[in-house]
């Protein structure tokens, strides 16, 4: 147990360096090393969401054939902008 203490720690550490693409590529191939239920060992050791360390699976099953290696995340991801959040009518 306490093995996986520490090796939990050392997880959240470097993932603590690494960008939102990185951290879904290395959860997704630890996990798959890890074996059954390594979806949420990984999940409880990094933060990150279970759906996000399948995505991280499913893209190196594919060979990250749709990542593109210039950008951290795929075109239009992320969050809107605020200018589109905010509406136009009321301001002065």
């Amino acid at each position: 147990m306490q093995d996986t203490n520490r090796w939990g720690q050392q997880v959240g550490l470097v993932f603590a360096r690494l960008d939102e693409q990185q951290q879904r590529l290395v959860a997704g191939l630890l996990s798959k090393s890890v074996g059954w239920g390594g979806d949420t060992k990984l999940s409880l050791a990094t933060g990150l969401d279970p759906k996000t360390i399948k995505r991280g699976r499913i893209e190196l099953d594919n060979d990250l054939k749709d990542c593109p290696a210039d950008r951290i995340r795929r075109e239009g991801a992320g969050r809107p902008r605020v200018e589109k959040k905010i509406p136009l009518s009321g301001r002065d």
